[in-house]
This record gives C-alpha cells, structure tokens and sequence, in this order.
C-alpha cells in the first residue's frame, strides 16, 4: 500500500454505502500494517500518521471521532496461500509497475508479505438498522404482554437488562432526531 492519498485507495465492502459520503455523525477506525512510500521502502509510523492526518485536515467534513492504528509490520503470507498476486506485485507487496505484467501469477513462495489498510467506518446509513432493532425491542421485547419479553427471559435477560438495551438504542438514536430529548423522560 503506497502512501499518497491513502483514502482514495480503500474502497468500501457494502455497496449501499457510497465512499464519498460525508457524514458529521461517522466514526472512522484506520488500521495500516507496513505501508510503503513511493519509493517501495517501508514507511514509519509518523509518516502514515501524518498522511492520514492531512487527509483528515483536508475534509470539509469530519467524522465524529477517529482512531489510527499503525504497525510497521505487513501481514505475513501463509505458506499454502493460493497464487493470487499477478505478475507486477513484488517480494513485499509492492507494486514493480502498472504496465508489465508476467503471465504466471504468483504464489506465496514468491510474496513474503503484503502491505495492508482498512477502514471500518460507521455513519448515519446505519439508522434505519438501529431504527428497526429499537422498534422490535420496543414492539416484542418491553411491551406489555409481549411475546419476545418471555424469550428474553428465557435467554437469561432481566428486566432492567432489556430496558437497559432500549435506552441504550434510544441513545443512538437522539442525535439523529433530537426531538427525542424534549420527550424523554429526564428528572
């Protein structure tokens, strides 16, 4: 994983959420493990910080809260790794060119290891699944008479357990609809 723009590089897993989204609610883990600079030599961690840093500082939008954690080691390659790696990726993982390209992909007797970034981010595309959970539990679980309340029971939850849950859920959910605080019961 060169450094540069180390964001434009990670693409997101679920399709339903778009990389550009910028939400004031997100909250963003990094995790990198042996990033390399342009020249393929491996990069310190101050280095990785200060690349991630400066894109943060270029948002217009920033996420909540953000954490980075940076390892100067990559991920090692198991010995019966399938050959995945095409041709161009060399003996750590870097990239030897974008043009040439040998026919044979490579195995993990020809990659030691590879360099390696993810981003685990939450944002506000998670409120209609918190929404949902909030309503059942309200809807099955904490109503009177619910049926859902004796299958809590029977799981080992309490009472106050359940009721912890949905105000837990509750909580979540206040900075999305802050008309929710005016009808809380606060004392």
């Amino acid at each position: 994983m060169l450094l540069g723009n180390i964001e434009m590089k990670l693409h997101s897993l679920t399709p339903e959420i778009s990389d550009e989204d910028e939400d004031p609610y997100s909250v963003e883990s990094l995790v990198v493990h042996g990033a390399l600079d342009r020249g393929g030599q491996r990069t310190s961690i101050s280095q990785v910080k200060d690349s991630v840093c400066s894109v943060y500082e270029a948002r217009e939008t920033k996420p909540k809260f953000s954490h980075l954690s940076a390892s100067l080691c990559p991920l090692p390659v198991p010995l019966p790794f399938p050959s995945i790696f095409r041709g161009n990726i060399g003996r750590h993982g870097e990239i030897l060119s974008d043009h040439a390209e040998e026919s044979q992909p490579k195995g993990s007797l020809d990659i030691e290891s590879i360099p390696m970034a993810a981003r685990l981010r939450s944002s506000s595309t998670v409120l209609p699944f918190i929404e949902r959970r909030s309503g059942s539990l309200q809807k099955h679980g904490v109503a009177r008479g619910a049926i859902g309340s004796l299958v809590l029971r029977d799981w080992g939850f309490g009472r106050e357990e359940v009721d912890d849950m949905g105000e837990h859920l509750a909580k979540l959910l206040r900075p999305f609809h802050p008309e929710m605080d005016l009808t809380s019961d606060s004392d």
